[in-house]
């Protein structure tokens, strides 16, 4: 049994031990791995942090040159026997699929206290605490306690777990540019659909030249269209600048004139540090969600790109709707009621 197997991680004496649960990959994107160690830096040194995951060698490798543990699993059955194993006072999924049962399961046999950020499961209804910044309060920033579960849940972009470094940009202020000269492409970790090359390959057919930065995250897979995009305007290639899997993602965007992001954390991230943004879904449930909140275009309507940047067609960090966001401004507030949780005894 794996459970006879596991060698218990480090733990001091004197904190929290507090263990994340989190997946990233060439489907899921980076964002809940990255908004996971953010979190776990945020609440050192009170607590001990340890990482499971069930994703593969990329994303064990992220989290450890984060500074943290991390162990990677095949199942939730393993997961469960490992959480036993090691007893930690906290545990925190942050990932949109978590396991109804697991999360069943680890409010029944342990007494640790959990927390679920982005899920879309009815795992929340066991949790101690649940939160979404983006989605189901139509970016409202609510906080309130199911009476039936008695989970206390956090909605809105306020509750966005961001890095210390797009506090500060955002802080030095940056005025509108009317007429943009340096735009960024960042699509996520994975950018399934592809919107990188589909963006770059519109932004070089306009007459107008910009200079473009290109981010793309370590489990993009279509440097091969990229590469071909560019060569299909070998002239303009040297205005672009392809960058992979970087750590400085918010000078970028400070530096930036215009962001074309997925509609998620990125976006606010460019929004925080105070540059404008036009959002281009990945599937239905992004365009849904965002649809009426945030500038956007399909794949298909990306033909429109030029029109939109000559009108400065763009969602602005200090329009009325976005400002009343808060965007990210709530970590405080998560960190102290979590780290604060009572004890509760196993059922």
């Amino acid at each position: 049994m794996l459970c006879e197997h596991i060698d218990k991680l480090s733990i001091g004496l004197h904190a929290l031990k507090v263990c994340f649960i989190t997946d990233g990959g060439k489907h899921l994107g980076l964002g809940h791995v990255q908004q996971s160690i953010t979190f776990a830096q945020e609440l050192l040194p009170k607590a001990n942090v340890y990482f499971l995951t069930k994703s593969d060698e990329t994303i064990l490798a992220k989290i450890l040159e984060s500074g943290f543990e991390a162990i990677s699993h095949k199942s939730d059955a393993d997961i469960l026997c490992h959480l036993k194993a090691t007893n930690p006072d906290i545990v925190i999924f942050d990932k949109l699929d978590v396991a109804e049962g697991l999360a069943r399961d680890i409010r029944q046999t342990l007494s640790a206290r959990l927390v679920i950020f982005t899920n879309l499961t009815a795992a929340n209804r066991y949790a101690d605490i649940a939160v979404t910044a983006d989605i189901g309060s139509r970016f409202e920033n609510v906080r309130f306690v199911d009476e039936e579960t008695k989970t206390l849940y956090f909605y809105g972009p306020r509750y966005w777990v961001l890095r210390p470094e797009f506090y500060e940009y955002q802080r030095r202020g940056k005025a509108r540019v009317t007429s943009p000269e340096r735009v960024l492409l960042m699509f996520g970790g994975s950018d399934p659909a592809n919107l990188t090359s589909a963006s770059l390959e519109q932004l070089l057919l306009l007459e107008r030249t910009f200079k473009i930065d290109v981010v793309l995250g370590a489990h993009f897979c279509h440097d091969d269209d990229v590469l071909r995009a560019l060569q299909r305007r070998e002239g303009a290639r040297v205005n672009v600048t392809v960058y992979r899997d970087i750590r400085n993602v918010a000078e970028l965007m400070y530096g930036a004139d215009l962001v074309l992001a997925s509609p998620g954390l990125s976006a606010f991230e460019a929004l925080r540090v105070g540059t404008p943004v036009i959002v281009v879904p990945h599937d239905t449930l992004q365009r849904d969600t965002y649809q009426g909140f945030m500038r956007m275009l399909e794949r298909d309507e990306l033909w429109k790109l030029g029109s939109m940047i000559e009108k400065g067609d763009y969602t602005y960090p200090d329009d009325e709707q976005i400002a009343r966001m808060e965007i990210g401004e709530g970590v405080q507030e998560l960190k102290e009621v979590i780290m604060r949780l009572p004890t509760r005894s196993k059922r």
